[in-house]
């Protein structure tokens, strides 16, 4: 049949190379069909606010985030977000909730998380908005596995990708089940008084004791050393919630 859509497309495609091919296709049904890009981000969207309701975060910081919808998956749909990542995580800054606020939103079975240190003593080395955030394409540290958090910057910052900052590994670990499959190094932050310190997010092994009872902690790793089971999360972009 003349007007039959298969014919044409083989057409069309003929001569063409399968990688170009499947990007054409993916963004014309995007273009074509964009709720069925629209409708998975919001359902994210929606949820991450369920959890952050769940975890007892002030009302007023879920109201400026929700505020940011629209913004939040227009920029998602924008940058695209590469296979295996999260598309977008809300990020709560340190400098309005204390990290003993923000580890308790890190849940694990009954358990609260726990910080050994209190914001005073860390700081930044990667640029990042001045509050509460997103951050989008987020890879929560799988591809960085066995890397010294030194030799992942490097290799992240050389995929044009930003290391998290504490806040951030912070917020991963609230909106996912990442420390089920390994701890998170925050590379993007450091020890204020000691310089190869890095922060880390973990799960204790419940040895008997006040803060080693299965919960999720947040301490100090080193610079220049590497655990099989211990990785450098990244993401691609940020914006400002405002």
């Amino acid at each position: 049949m003349p007007d039959d859509p298969v014919t044409k497309f083989v057409a069309l495609f003929q001569g063409r190379g399968l990688t170009n091919v499947q990007s054409a296709v993916a963004e014309a049904m995007r273009q074509a069909y964009p709720e069925t890009v629209t409708d998975p981000l919001s359902k994210l969207f929606d949820a991450q606010m369920e959890t952050l309701l769940a975890c007892d975060c002030p009302q007023s910081i879920i109201a400026v985030f929700r505020a940011m919808k629209p913004k939040v998956i227009a920029k998602a749909m924008e940058i695209g977000t590469t296979d295996g990542n999260i598309p977008f995580v809300p990020v709560i800054s340190r400098t309005e909730v204390d990290l003993k606020g923000l580890m308790e939103m890190v849940r694990y079975r009954d358990q609260k998380g726990y910080s050994f240190f209190n914001r005073s003593n860390v700081i930044d080395v990667v640029d990042v908005p001045k509050g509460h955030h997103f951050m989008f394409d987020v890879e929560n540290g799988r591809r960085m596995l066995g890397k010294t958090p030194k030799e992942a910057e490097h290799l992240i910052n050389g995929q044009d990708r930003s290391p998290m900052i504490l806040d951030e590994g912070i917020a991963l670990c609230v909106h996912s089940n990442v420390l089920l499959e390994h701890f998170v190094d925050c590379t993007g932050s450091r020890g204020k008084h000691v310089e190869n310190d890095v922060p880390f997010v973990y799960l204790s092994d419940g040895c008997p004791g006040r803060h080693c009872d299965g919960r999720p902690v947040l301490h100090w790793s080193c610079l220049v050393c590497a655990r099989d089971g211990q990785g450098s999360a990244s993401c691609r972009s940020r914006l400002l919630a405002s």
